[in-house]
């Protein structure tokens, strides 16, 4: 490992500063593309800049969805962003790390930051365990159905534990039911920031808000199915714990996978800038080794063991999808490593 060591969770230094940088910069760039958004659709429309009709419809169109994919990688930033907080790793005050949480998740997608908190450390207890896993029901389909769905699905489990959180008042759980008030509460922000903010500032909700939340589900399919799509079952977790402790390793997270142990997780390797943008999730199996580090340390702790660890590691989004698309959720340890490039030195 060089002169790297992993630090432990008290040890490391998380970036407030950049993650509060990154979290204003990602939304006022939200609002400035779709302030230029409007401004090319007015100039389209108006006579200044008038075309032929069908080319007039074309050039809007190609502005418009172009515009909300930038926007939908700004908001899946935010989403990552809204991970890191539910890792509480976002800041370190639990008071601030909640609440840019909060606005984070919402502004990405409608999406209720205590019930994704909920549903996400589920998913780190259960990783890609059949029936336990609660991402399960979003992909375990045919590829294009989960690269479709699986967003949807997704919000629909969430808003489930939104409503059995309100739900909760009535049995006499009263932190669940704040939780539940709450996750109401940042989501009305974000309502209100895409429905009536926007518009009061003139720009348009259908040209520039309708195409971003509608494409923001494929955007979510485009980086989540890089994550766990495709492996074989992870080992359930009582032979999790006994091969943990026969490897000595420690079992603090149920989910975490040491030396040698089973991958269940992608590595892409993609390009610096959109590395930076999206907070080093492309380091996806090393961040569920290691779920309780900020996303600063993902890339060196992947250096420094890659060598020694099981990882499956592919270069780029797009070519992990290409290889995804024939593959089904729970596959072969062989079928994976048939995914792998000749010579990765990595295997499953």
């Amino acid at each position: 490992m060089d002169d790297f060591k992993i630090p432990k969770s008290a040890e490391q230094v998380i970036p407030q500063s950049e993650n509060l940088f990154k979290s204003i910069l990602f939304i006022g760039l939200l609002v400035l593309f779709m302030a230029i958004e409007q401004l090319g659709i007015t100039a389209i429309d108006s006579s200044f800049f008038y075309l032929y009709k069908p080319v007039d419809l074309i050039v809007k169109w190609a502005l418009t969805i172009g515009l909300a994919v930038l926007n939908c990688i700004l908001l899946t930033g935010m989403a990552v962003m809204a991970h890191e907080s539910i890792h509480r790793v976002l800041f370190k005050s639990q008071f601030w790390n909640d609440l840019w949480g909060g606005i984070l998740s919402a502004l990405a997608g409608l999406l209720p930051f205590y019930a994704n908190r909920q549903f996400h450390l589920l998913h780190h207890r259960h990783t890609h365990q059949p029936g336990l896993d609660p991402e399960e029901p979003l992909h375990n389909h045919s590829f294009w159905y989960a690269f479709i769905m699986g967003g949807l699905i997704g919000i629909y489990q969430h808003y489930k534990i939104v409503f059995a959180n309100l739900f909760s008042f009535s049995t006499g759980h009263w932190n669940k039911g704040y939780q539940g008030l709450k996750d109401v509460c940042f989501v009305g922000l974000a309502v209100a920031f895409y429905f009536s903010f926007l518009p009061r500032i003139g720009i348009s909700f259908w040209y520039t808000v309708a195409p971003t939340l509608l494409l923001q589900p494929l955007a979510y399919s485009f980086r989540a199915l890089c994550d766990h799509y495709a492996f074989a079952p992870t080992l359930p977790p009582v032979v999790q714990k006994s091969v943990h402790q026969a490897a000595g390793l420690e079992d603090e997270y149920p989910s975490f996978s040491g030396k040698k142990l089973q991958a269940n997780s992608w590595v892409i390797l993609t390009n610096p800038l959109l590395s930076w943008l999206w907070s080093n999730v492309n380091y996806h199996q090393v961040h569920h080794r290691y779920p309780y580090l900020s996303h600063r340390y993902l890339p060196q702790i992947f250096e420094a063991t890659k060598n020694e660890q099981t990882d499956a590691v592919v270069k780029g989004y797009f070519c992990c999808l290409l290889r995804l698309r024939k593959m089904q959720y729970y596959s072969s340890h062989e079928e994976v490593e048939s995914l792998l490039e000749v010579g990765s030195g990595n295997a499953i």
